[in-house]
């Protein structure tokens, strides 16, 4: 129990807070405040004892209100028990600033790729160029966020010539920023920086965006290798689109001797799923074998395959020149479109387990992300039948002939009809007038009759 009065210290009014913590008293001297909220402190205190009783976490609105306190109150609680001791942090920069807390953020990742830790640092880059690099964490409200979000979704992306924007952030992006801006607050949540996250509001929604899809057919395929200046351009295209390889994290780390002809595999170490293999499929097999007859004599099997590019490198460009040049308009999301192009064509071969297995995804994240709808599916589906073939005959003219012959019939007994009705309705008058006089029975027999007339 924790008991609450008001009392005269030195002659100083105000309330005083006396409970038990393991069976020993322990008491607190609230000031003057108001009765409310003295009585709003002796319930929290309450809650903490219950819950240090317990061995258990005290509610949601003690622990928010515990996250408030500071100085002698919250440090006499961490003393007897009742709730931990604040983080260290909070009396650094990465614990109060924005722009060194993302960077210890992303430092103490050690568990993502490459690529993950480039994503986190584009979220970190647009959320210090909206608040500013030393913006304190406790400043951000849920109002902030909801006007970061809009002003992601008005950034221009793309610019004409005249510097005039023409695209902005796609719906898509401005989620997966969100949601690892969630994430990284989240992080601040746990390791008491914050008592609640300013993001926690926000919806991460679709991260898909098939507007964006592109499909390259054969015939296009085969433009490009011609275009493609030499083996280490061949091969970037060969393996992004014949065998999926994820650029440039997967491609890039690719050596010589996880090249495996003679079992006709692929061994990729990846940064994201680890070490998976998959088929040299027929497609890609002589753009390999023809790059590697280029460097028989270079000790290929120490070197990388693709020597010329870093895991950093920014492979995009280049390729762009290299469509130009085969007068191919370069399409969006350049080598993501090339793995899902692969995805789907495999997918129409295999089992999704097996293909799972070779791309490294799952089918979940295939269908959300990679699958796509060609101009030979569209094709197909206009000449294909789905079921047994069937005879389609349609005796337009019969029918319509039937129908109004039909039609004739029923506006001829309709005719009739109107005509016994109104003969009818004239005597059934007669009939009622006459009716007044009779026996009820009489009348029952009317009726009966005139049913059925």
């Amino acid at each position: 129990m924790a008991s609450l009065r008001k009392e005269n210290d030195r002659g100083r009014d105000g309330w005083r807070l006396r409970f038990l913590v393991d069976k020993k008293r322990r008491s607190f001297r609230l000031g003057n405040v108001s009765k409310s909220a003295a009585e709003d402190f002796q319930a929290h205190i309450k809650e903490l004892v219950r819950a240090h009783k317990l061995k258990v976490l005290p509610n949601l609105a003690t622990q928010q209100w515990v996250r408030s306190l500071d100085g002698k109150y919250r440090d006499d609680l961490v003393a007897w028990g009742l709730t931990e001791p604040l983080s260290p942090k909070t009396t650094t920069d990465a614990g109060r600033l924005l722009g060194p807390f993302i960077d210890s953020y992303i430092a103490a990742r050690v568990d993502i790729g490459t690529g993950s830790v480039t994503n986190y640092k584009q979220a970190r880059r647009l959320l210090c160029e909206y608040f500013g690099e030393r913006h304190a964490l406790r400043a951000i409200t849920p109002a902030d966020a909801d006007r970061w979000r809009r002003w992601l979704m008005a950034r221009p992306v793309k610019w004409d010539k005249d510097g005039n924007p023409i695209k902005t952030m796609a719906p898509a992006t401005v989620s997966k920023h969100v949601k690892r801006t969630k994430t990284m607050f989240n992080d601040a949540v746990r390791d008491r920086l914050l008592n609640e996250s300013p993001f926690a509001d926000q919806k991460g929604g679709s991260e898909s965006n098939k507007d964006r899809h592109h499909f390259i057919d054969r015939a296009t395929a085969a433009a490009v290798l011609k275009s493609c200046a030499n083996h280490d351009w061949g091969s970037i295209f060969g393996l992004t689109r014949f065998a999926g390889l994820r650029c440039p994290s997967e491609l890039t780390r690719l050596k010589w001797a996880d090249v495996q002809f003679d079992a006709g595999r692929l061994r990729i170490d990846s940064t994201k799923t680890r070490l998976r293999f998959c088929p040299i499929f027929p497609e890609l097999r002589p753009i390999l074998e023809a790059a590697a007859a280029d460097r028989e004599n270079d000790l290929v099997m120490k070197r990388r395959l693709v020597a010329g590019y870093g895991v950093d490198a920014n492979l995009a460009t280049q390729f762009h020149r290299i469509l130009e040049r085969a007068g191919i308009k370069p399409w969006e999301k350049t080598f993501i479109n090339l793995r899902s192009n692969r995805r789907t064509e495999l997918q129409e071969r295999f089992p999704s387990h097996v293909v799972d297995a070779w791309i490294g995804h799952s089918t979940k994240t295939a269908e959300a992300h990679y699958l796509q709808v060609t101009d030979e599916h569209w094709s197909a589906g206009n000449a294909i039948w789905t079921g047994k073939p069937m005879a389609v005959e349609l005796d337009v003219a019969g029918t319509q002939a039937e129908m109004q012959n039909s039609g004739s019939a029923q506006g001829s007994m309709s005719g009739d009809l109107a005509g016994q009705n109104a003969g009818t309705s004239l005597k059934a008058k007669r009939d009622q007038d006459a009716a007044q006089t009779r026996k009820k029975p009489a009348i029952c027999g009317l009726l009966t009759s005139h049913a059925f007339q």
